[in-house]
């Protein structure tokens, strides 16, 4: 291993006082306007989110029920508890469009139909 000395280590305003120097800009978008009404997620997408996670931690009866909690907390509720059901309904809405993207009800139904067919 050798050692080069050609390198150093200086500020970059010494180096060249010609180079122009970019400076942070706060964003306009304020963190209130991130959740918007246009990108609420339907009712439907709430309660399967919610249904899904409850189902996966409990089983059906709690999916039952945290589907129907969580619909009932995104319309309510505008505090954390709220957010992060409505957060949950954004994720099964993009989850739906990205399956509907993929024709994955298609793809399923051909694997199962060759599976069957042999």
């Amino acid at each position: 291993m050798t050692i080069d000395d050609k390198y150093s280590f200086e500020p970059v305003g010494t180096v060249d006082p010609s180079a122009p120097v970019v400076e942070a800009v706060p964003s306009t978008t304020s963190p209130e306007t991130y959740n918007d009404e246009a990108e609420r997620p339907s009712d439907t997408a709430i309660m399967v989110g919610c249904g899904l996670m409850g189902c996966i931690i409990a089983g059906p009866f709690l999916a039952i029920i945290t589907a129907l909690g969580g619909k009932f907390v995104a319309d309510r509720n505008q505090g954390p508890i709220g957010d992060t059901t409505r957060a949950v309904g954004r994720i099964a809405s993009a989850a739906g469009k990205k399956a509907e993207e993929e024709r994955l009800l298609c793809k399923l139904k051909a694997s199962i139909y060759s599976i069957f067919s042999k």
